[in-house]
């Protein structure tokens, strides 16, 4: 056990599945992502029909996971604060993102799609690191993957759950209508966290220990924290939304001869295959990454996404190819968010855990930025193929980087 751990059961590894903690943190992530992705799954054609172009999109997207990111900086620092409670942080975070979304119902331009997407980012991001260091103090060190395998896992469920509640709603109840029911799933996820979740004891600060304001030590740290970051970061340069592989698809499945609704309903679903696989990955990626170690599994997930984009690169309207194409980045994304999050809590320490995540989330974020612009102009500007060509590269050098990391658990110590 890593200094300054509270005790926790260690036990039979199916405890994890039982554990009170991990339960309300994972039907939290369940059921606010519910929400955001019925919203998500329904914002390409709600663009579409405000007259915005592919370019519009990959802005929307970049800027708020540039919001994303720099509340995941704050969010860390403040999680990591003597006094703060972390599960209401969490709790609250999931409320104003819900309002953030449900907030596109109002909009009749998309720049104001994009600041309502920005301010629900920016709540998401800031309730992520104490959301990620309240599930890394729950579980005993050896059932981290687990742990983070079940949060995936049942994030991805609400993924699946919200474009498959979003298509029929598209249709019954219209955009506008869809947005505001999209804030119901996220007010039931604060409850699941403020009912379920216990505030774990922190550490008290060493009084000859440094006390830096921000996260900038963190990312100096020598090592494989370091590494990761390095290596997280390039993958996150051509990891863009999971929207512009929706257009993509709706573009292909329309010029193939089907009408523009049909082919916008068959993309969301075909999203939710993605986030279908995503859920069924996670668990079993949290076991083998306890079991194999976390790094391997994160630079197959990696991989697996640069191979993915490969073949999105090669345009095709079958509806057995993109199945599998979409099912492959979905499974890309729970190799690597599973294990991501398992390995960067054996190498930090429970004292700088908030700060250590918002660091991620900041590199992430930067990423995320980047590759949402760049891949958005490239499909309007070039040719999709040019996209995914950049993309496939910059995950490519991502994995190489995390292949070249010396093993080790090498801890970022106390700040």
């Amino acid at each position: 056990m890593a200094p300054g751990d509270a005790p926790r059961p260690a036990g039979r590894p199916d405890h994890v599945l039982r554990n009170r903690g991990v339960l309300g943190i994972g039907l939290g992530s369940l059921l606010s992502d519910t929400g955001h992705e019925m919203a998500t799954a329904a914002l390409p054609g709600f663009l579409r029909g405000l007259g915005a172009p592919a370019a519009a999109l990959g802005v929307i997207e970049g800027v708020a996971d540039a919001a994303l990111s720099a509340s995941k900086v704050a969010g860390g620092v403040v999680a990591d604060r003597p006094g703060v409670e972390r599960k209401v942080l969490t709790a609250g975070g999931y409320v104003l993102t819900a309002a953030g979304h449900g907030a596109f119902g109002l909009a009749t331009s998309w720049p104001v799609v994009a600041g309502a997407r920005a301010v629900s980012w920016v709540a998401r991001g800031g309730k992520a690191p104490a959301r990620d260091a309240l599930l890394s103090a729950s579980v005993a060190p050896e059932q981290l993957g687990r742990a983070f395998g079940v949060e995936r896992a049942m994030d991805s469920l609400g993924a699946i759950a919200g474009p498959l509640a979003a298509a029929p709603l598209i249709v019954a109840v219209g955009y506008r209508w869809l947005f505001a029911l999209s804030v119901l799933p996220g007010l039931l996820a604060a409850a699941a966290v403020l009912a379920l979740v216990a505030e774990a004891p922190r550490p008290a600060r060493s009084s000859t220990a440094p006390r830096p304001e921000g996260v900038l030590s963190l990312a100096r740290s020598p090592g494989p924290f370091r590494r990761l970051l390095a290596g997280i970061g390039l993958y996150g340069l051509g990891n863009f939304s999971a929207t512009l592989l929706i257009l993509r698809a709706t573009q292909l499945l329309h010029a193939a001869g089907r009408p523009n609704n049909r082919a916008a309903a068959i993309a969301v679903l075909l999203y939710a295959a993605h986030n279908a696989a995503n859920a069924l990955v996670a668990y079993p990626a949290g076991t083998l990454a306890d079991r194999l170690g976390r790094r391997p599994v994160l630079v197959a997930g990696v991989a697996l996404f640069a191979l993915a984009c490969t073949g999105f690169a090669r345009a095709s309207a079958s509806l057995g190819v993109l199945a599998a194409l979409f099912v492959a980045v979905g499974a890309s994304t729970g190799l690597v968010e599973t294990a991501q999050g398992a390995h960067a809590a054996e190498l930090l320490e429970p004292g700088v855990r908030g700060r250590g995540y918002g660091l991620i989330g900041l590199v992430e974020g930067v990423g995320d930025l980047v590759s949402s612009v760049v891949v958005g102009f490239l499909f309007t500007f070039a040719a999709p193929v040019w996209g995914f060509a950049y993309a496939a590269t910059l995950a490519t050098a991502g994995a190489g980087v995390l292949l070249a990391e010396r093993p080790g658990r090498t801890h970022v110590p106390h700040l």
